[in-house]
C-alpha cells in the first residue's frame, strides 16, 4: 500500500510539473493562436511560477489546520479547473488566469504531498519515499516540453491541457480512495509561523537550494545552444542528449533519496554537490567530442538532481510537526532561484558574446551552494515554534 501511494502522489507531482513547463514548447503556437507576441506569451511561463513561488506558501499557512487528504484533493481539483479553463480559454487574459491558477493549485498540491509521504512512511525510508516523489519533478523539467509539443502536434495545444485535467482528475480519485486521513498541524498563530525565519539552519538551507539550483539553472537554461556551439549538435542529437538527462535526472532523484537513507544527509549532499560543481567546471574543458561532453553533461544532471530530495528531506526534518510552510519555501525559493539562474546566465552571455562561460559561473555558483551547507550543517537544531512529532504511519 505504500509503494502505491507513493507512486500515486508521483504521477500528481509529475502533472503539476509538466503543467508548469508544457506551455514552453508550444509557446510559439499559443502567440499565433491567441494573436500576441511571442515575448508575451513567454510570460504564461512566469506567471505560474510567481503564483507558485507567493501564492503556495501563503496558501499551506492557512491550511495549517485542515485535514491534508482534504487539502490536496482540494488543491488537485483546483488544479483540474485550472486546466479546463486553459483548454476552453478564447484569448490570452483568461490563459493567463488559468496559469496563476496551475502554480497556486499545483504549488500547494507539491508541498503537501511531501509533508503527507513524511507521516505515513517509517522514519529510515523517508529520504527514498520522497526521492521518488521527486522523480516526478525531475522528470518533468525534462519530458514535460518534449510531451506538450508531441500532445499539441496531435490534439492541439489547447488538447494537451484537457489531457492534463484527465489525469489530474484519475490521481485525485486514487488519493480520495487510498490515502487515509491525516490530521493537519497545531494551531499556530501567524507570528509564530513566520518564527521558522528565526531558525538559523532552516534559513541557511533555503541559500543551499538558492545557489544549487541557480548554478543549475544557468547552465541548463543555455544547453541547448551551448551543445551546437561547442560540439555542433544538430537537431537529433540534441532530442537523443535530452532524453538521456531525463534518465539521469530520475535516476539521480532516486539515488539521492536512497542515499539520504543509507548513507545520511550531510554525506549525500557533499558527494551531490561536488560532483555537480566538478563536472561544471570541467564541462568547457572536456568538450573535446559529442560522446565525452554528453557524458559529463549526464553525470552534472544526474548529481543535480540527487541533492533535491536529500534537502527536501533536511526540511522534513528540521520541522517534523508542521513541515508544509518550510518545504512551500522551500520550492518558492527554489522557482525564484531558476528565474535569477537564468536571468543572470542571460547578461553573462551578453557579456562574454559565448555561451561556453555559463558552466563555469554555475559551478561557481555551486560551490557557494555547498559553503552554505557546510555553515547549515554545523549549526547546532533549533526547534521551531509548535514543533512536535505528528506522524501516522501506514
Amino acid at each position: 500500500m505504500n509503494r502505491l501511494i507513493i507512486l500515486l502522489l508521483t504521477i500528481g507531482a509529475f502533472l503539476a510539473g509538466t503543467a508548469e513547463y508544457i506551455i514552453a514548447g508550444v509557446v510559439d503556437m499559443v502567440a499565433y493562436d491567441l494573436q500576441v507576441s511571442i515575448a508575451l506569451a513567454g510570460q504564461l511561463v512566469t506567471a505560474y511560477a510567481l503564483a507558485y513561488a507567493i501564492g503556495a506558501p501563503l496558501v499551506v499557512m492557512l491550511t495549517a489546520r485542515m485535514e491534508r487528504k482534504k487539502v490536496m484533493v482540494a488543491a488537485i481539483g483546483l488544479f483540474i479547473i485550472g486546466n479546463l479553463i486553459a483548454w476552453w480559454s478564447p484569448n490570452f487574459i483568461m490563459l493567463f488566469v488559468s496559469r496563476l491558477l496551475l502554480g497556486v493549485s499545483g504549488g500547494v498540491y507539491t508541498v503537501v504531498a511531501m509533508s503527507t509521504v513524511f507521516k505515513l512512511v517509517s522514519p529510515e525510508k523517508l529520504g527514498n519515499a520522497i526521492g521518488t516523489l521527486t522523480m516526478g519533478i525531475s522528470g518533468s523539467l525534462v519530458f514535460g516540453v518534449p510531451l506538450g509539443v508531441a500532445l499539441s502536434g496531435w490534439i492541439g495545444w489547447q488538447g494537451s491541457f484537457a489531457v492534463l485535467a484527465t489525469a489530474s482528475f484519475i490521481v485525485m480519485l486514487g488519493i480520495v480512495r487510498l490515502i487515509p486521513a491525516i490530521a493537519g498541524g497545531e494551531a499556530i498563530p501567524f507570528k509564530q509561523q513566520f518564527a521558522v525565519f528565526k531558525n538559523r539552519k532552516i534559513v541557511s538551507g533555503y541559500f543551499i537550494t538558492l545557489f544549487w539550483i541557480a548554478g543549475y539553472a544557468i547552465t541548463y537554461t543555455f544547453l541547448i545552444p551551448f551543445l551546437r556551439e561547442t560540439v555542433n549538435m544538430d537537431t537529433a542529437a540534441v532530442s537523443l542528449t535530452l532524453f538521456i538527462l531525463g534518465i539521469f535526472a530520475m535516476a539521480g532523484s532516486r539515488l539521492g533519496g536512497y542515499g539520504a537513507d543509507r548513507w545520511g544527509l550531510v554525506k549525500t549532499v557533499v558527494i551531490s554537490m561536488s560532483i555537480h560543481a566538478l563536472a561544471l567546471l570541467l564541462l568547457p574543458i572536456m568538450n573535446i567530442a559529442m560522446l565525452s561532453t554528453i557524458t559529463i553533461v549526464a553525470v552534472w544532471v544526474g548529481s543535480a538532481w540527487m541533492t533535491s530530495p536529500t534537502l527536501q528531506t533536511y526540511f522534513i526534518q528540521q520541522t517534523p510537526a508542521s513541515p508544509d510552510l518550510a518545504l512551500s519555501l522551500n520550492t518558492s525559493v527554489l522557482q525564484f532561484g531558476i528565474a535569477v539562474g537564468a536571468g543572470f546566465g542571460g547578461v553573462a552571455v551578453n557579456a562574454a558574446g559565448s555561451v561556453a562561460v555559463t558552466p563555469w559561473i554555475g559551478g561557481g555558483l555551486v560551490i557557494l551552494g555547498m559553503i552554505a551547507a557546510w555553515i547549515s550543517f554545523s549549526m547546532q537544531h533549533t526547534p521551531s515554534a509548535g514543533q512536535h512529532e505528528n506522524r501516522e504511519t501506514v
